[in-house]
């Protein structure tokens, strides 16, 4: 209920004239390697499994959603997901944003805050409620590494660690440099 106050009266306010860059949008990559690790309901242990795709998206400067995708066998619009939430830290820049499309400025550390897992079935659509839980941690996101981990008040933890795909990593290393 805090967040949305303090997020409605700048929403409210009228607007600046347009610059050549947002605050807000989504930049999202191919995965060469990723493992999920994830708590399951009940006593079950730990759900651990692969994902073939990142997506980061800015709601605002400096909020950001990091989410890992896994895409399940049988279909192209299966899949589960892993969201970390929270803020960049304030030393790190946030992503550069143009027309609902943003370029990471790396690295790219946040202060976790939240994590939610969702699944979506054959057809796209949710087959469960979003999970979303409070939680404490990290992500450090790098054109080489990914790495997110969160635990919540109860010891349930959250973990992803991942590699981009060579080509983003390298389109991503290239622009750095220019």
């Amino acid at each position: 209920m805090l967040l949305t106050s303090t997020l409605l009266p700048a929403v409210a306010q009228p607007s600046a004239p347009q610059s050549e860059t947002e605050g807000f949008g989504r930049w999202e990559s191919a995965l060469n390697r990723c493992e999920l690790l994830w708590p399951r309901q009940g006593q079950q242990p730990s759900k651990r499994s692969t994902c073939i795709k990142l997506r980061v998206d800015q709601t605002i400067e400096g909020m950001l959603r990091v989410r890992f995708i896994n895409g399940l066998a049988g279909s192209r619009y299966a899949s589960e997901e892993l969201t970390f939430a929270g803020l960049l830290l304030q030393q790190d820049q946030p992503m550069r944003c143009s027309s609902g499309s943003c370029q990471p400025s790396w690295p790219l550390r946040l202060q976790v805050h939240g994590v939610a897992t969702r699944r979506f079935d054959p057809r796209g659509i949710a087959d469960q409620l979003p999970h979303n839980q409070l939680a404490r941690g990290s992500c450090r996101l790098e054109p080489q590494l990914l790495e997110c981990q969160a635990q919540d008040r109860t010891g349930q933890r959250w973990e992803a660690a991942a590699q981009l795909h060579n080509e983003a990593s390298r389109h991503e290393t290239t622009n750095r440099n220019n």
